[in-house]
C-alpha cells in the first residue's frame, strides 16, 4: 500500500519550471507491474472460531460475506445450502443420539469443510487479503444466541 502511495505521489510531483507532472518511476516499479489493493476479508481463523463458538451456520455466514465481497454468487449459494443441510443434520444427530457430546466435533468438521473446500475453491488458497475485524459479527452472533440460551435455561 505504501509503495502505491509513493508511486502516486511521484506521478503528481511537478518538475521545476514545467507545466506537466513527470518524474522518473522508482526502480521498484516495473512498467507492467499492476498494484491491486487486496480485499478486506474475514480470515479462516475467524470462520473456524465462529463455527466452534456458535455453530457452522454462523461460520458460513462469515464465509458468505467474503464470497459476496469477491462477487462469487455460485459459491455463496453453495455455502448457504451446505450450511442449512449441515446444521439440520447436526440437529438431527444430536437429537437422535440424545447427547450433545458430538456438537463441538461436528462444528470443527463444518469449519474444516468451509475453509478447506469452499474457501479454497472460490477464494483460492493463496489469496492475499487484509484482515477484517471480527467484532461486529461477534456482537451480532451473541445477540442472536442469547435468546436461545435463555429459552433453554427457562424451558
Amino acid at each position: 500500500m505504501e509503495k502505491l502511495l509513493n508511486y502516486q505521489r511521484k506521478l503528481t510531483e511537478k518538475e521545476p519550471g514545467s507545466n506537466y507532472s513527470h518524474q522518473p518511476l522508482d526502480e521498484e516499479f516495473e512498467e507492467n507491474e499492476i498494484t491491486e489493493i487486496p480485499p478486506e476479508l474475514y480470515s479462516k481463523r475467524v470462520i473456524t472460531a465462529f463455527c466452534i463458538l456458535f455453530s457452522t451456520i454462523f461460520g458460513a455466514v462469515i464465509l458468505m460475506s467474503n464470497l459476496k465481497k469477491k462477487d462469487e454468487q455460485k459459491g455463496k449459494l453453495q455455502v448457504l445450502f451446505f450450511s442449512i443441510i449441515y446444521t439440520a443434520g447436526m440437529i438431527f444427530t444430536v437429537a437422535y443420539t440424545k447427547s450433545s457430546n458430538f456438537t463441538i466435533l461436528l462444528n470443527i468438521l463444518g469449519a474444516i469443510i468451509l475453509n478447506e473446500y469452499f474457501w479454497n475453491r472460490y477464494l483460492g488458497k493463496d489469496i492475499e487479503f487484509e484482515k477484517k475485524s471480527w467484532v461486529k459479527p461477534a456482537l451480532i452472533s451473541i445477540t442472536v444466541t442469547i435468546p436461545f440460551i435463555i429459552a433453554l435455561l427457562y424451558a
